[in-house]
């Protein structure tokens, strides 16, 4: 597994037009890569006024288009990747670490039928408190344990895009959590680092990143 890095260039129109639209950045990684069919994660990060693409990939990507189409292409390097197998390598049970996770929250209906797969309905959490209570029944599914004062919403957004002209539209509710989590079950948690939490990872949403314990 690689960890890339790509910084975007804000200040172009096409980069403005990708962050609206997650479907077009997840076109332009998708083509980043010689198979299609490996998984990929990916996520938007701001760090005050910088702005960067993360992605956890198992085949080394070329970010040279996009990094053209949406970042910098003249700096040296244009972007980072990791060997991912360092970090997985460093995990125990018992550990902790700080964490961000921009996700999907949602839950499913089965009283309420979607008319065209024929499955329950699924609906959005839209409060944080809804959020954070996903999160935290997620968390004993994923390997790890949450206490519920140390993690937080820090930004919640709707997003509605279109999937390529003429495409239907697609609407989702994220949220971005921050704070500290305790690994409990460590092939489970390596599991999730690597596939995702919940729904809508095309769309930026999934993946969860690690960094060591502030203080």
């Amino acid at each position: 597994m690689y960890l890339s890095r790509v910084l975007l260039d804000v200040n172009k129109r096409e980069t403005m037009g990708a962050l609206s639209s997650p479907h077009i950045l997840h076109g332009a990684i998708e083509q980043s890569f010689a198979s299609r069919e490996k998984r990929k994660l990916w996520r938007i990060d701001w760090l005050g006024d910088v702005c960067c693409l993360l992605v956890l990939s198992e085949e080394k990507p070329d970010f040279t288009h996009l990094s053209r189409q949406f970042g910098y292409p003249f700096t040296d390097p244009p972007w980072e990747t990791k060997d991912y197998s360092l970090l997985l390598s460093r995990l125990q049970e018992g550990q902790e670490w700080h964490f961000r996770l921009r996700a999907n929250p949602t839950r499913s209906s089965f009283k309420e039928k979607d008319s065209a797969s024929g499955r329950g309905k699924v609906f959005a959490h839209v409060t944080q408190e809804q959020q954070r209570q996903w999160l935290l029944a997620k968390a004993e599914k994923c390997g790890f344990k949450l206490n519920d004062d140390e993690f937080d919403v820090v930004h919640s957004q709707w997003l509605r895009f279109q999937k390529g002209r003429g495409g239907r539209y697609v609407t989702l509710r994220t949220a971005t959590f921050e704070g500290k989590l305790t690994i409990t079950d460590l092939g489970c948690f390596k599991e999730v680092l690597q596939s995702g939490v919940g729904r809508a990872k095309a769309y930026g949403c999934g993946l969860l990143t690690l960094a060591r314990q502030r203080g």
